[in-house]
């Protein structure tokens, strides 16, 4: 689901797209799953997704896997934040990945350029040499079960719920286990760790006594850019990933209008979920964190319990997650007390 608001603060402007939420899901009147405001082509992180608007019986969805999983991933559409973090880099060969992580030395040579007089030999430029990192395929997924009666009466509103919490247990663990890489990479790395400018609960907007400008949550945003530029590695944050209650205190303090307008501005992107801790934010530069690779996409299979009459669908996953450029993520803290 995405935030859209208008001057008149109504209907939705595409082109001002700057709040994305974990969209919700519902089953209308006539028992079809539902997703809100659903962009009509995206990228999804597990494979390419096919949307079927043909009509599908339980039972044969029970004997084709195939249209499960591709059910399953309609319903996960948009509602990724790993793809938005980590660049989709392909395959995985031999159940692991080597690769070489950006350092703060790799935009300059150790050793310093010399003045050489005439003659005089060239100084060897050198850099630092380092260990790679080895990222390795995690495999998640799950399995729920249909009776007999259920495939015989055509239950198409419970296939479509067990599915739905499935898909949506995949997205949780894949998001979940995104913030954890990067909360692995902000603990071996606390100087990517820093503090907000103010406190966001606190900012009084007007009245006597209102708060400088330069302890407003802008502040932040801005702080960001100024680290960008200190590192000097032609990184920009453009993404800041809130929990609901922080993101509360934002909308509050601007205002919907207000807010997009900053974001346009300041050329930014929210993501709301609650897979980010309260009080916090992670500031990424999309798809520059790192990598997000599968060795196996999305797969259902699916097979027939005959002593107690019913059918198990099982669908698996096997990615792998790493960072590789820990400057182009941020994590503020103490955003409020």
């Amino acid at each position: 689901m995405t935030l859209l608001i208008d001057s008149a603060g109504g209907s939705a402007v595409a082109d001002r797209q700057r709040v994305f939420f974990e969209p919700e899901f519902g089953i209308n009147a006539s028992g079809d799953l539902v997703i809100a405001n659903l962009p009509a082509s995206v990228t999804h992180p597990l494979a390419v997704p096919t949307v079927s608007g043909t009509t599908i019986t339980v039972d044969t969805m029970l004997n084709q896997p195939t249209r499960i999983t591709r059910m399953i991933m309609d319903m996960t559409l948009q509602r990724f934040v790993a793809d938005r973090i980590f660049a989709s880099a392909g395959g995985v060969t031999g159940g692991a990945v080597v690769y070489d992580s950006v350092e703060a030395n790799d935009l300059y040579a150790t050793r310093d350029v010399e003045r050489i007089s005439p003659g005089a030999e060239f100084p060897i430029i050198t850099s630092a040499r380092r260990a790679p990192g080895v990222a390795e395929v995690e495999k998640w997924g799950g399995k729920v079960w249909v009776s007999d009666e259920a495939r015989d009466r055509n239950d198409a509103i419970m296939l479509t719920n067990q599915l739905r919490q499935l898909g949506n247990t995949i997205v949780r663990k894949i998001n979940a286990r995104a913030m954890q890489v990067l909360d692995a990479m902000f603990t071996a790395y606390p100087s990517r760790v820093v503090a907000s400018v103010g406190n966001w609960q606190a900012v009084t907007p007007y009245g006597a006594s209102p708060t400088p400008p330069n302890l407003w949550p802008a502040a932040d945003f801005a702080k960001a850019a100024e680290i960008a530029e200190t590192d000097e590695l032609g990184i920009r944050y453009d993404l800041w990933i809130l929990n609901p209650q922080d993101y509360t205190f934002l909308i509050t303090l601007y205002g919907g209008d207000g807010l997009q307008e900053l974001l346009t501005t300041l050329g930014l992107n929210i993501y709301v979920t609650n897979r980010q801790p309260v009080k916090q934010a992670t500031v990424v530069a999309q798809g520059q964190v790192g990598q997000m690779r599968i060795e196996r996409p999305l797969g259902t299979e699916t097979w027939r319990e005959p002593n107690r009459e019913r059918t198990w669908i099982q669908s698996s996953v096997r990615p792998l997650m790493f960072v590789d450029n820990r400057f182009s993520a941020l994590r503020f803290t103490a955003l409020r007390p």
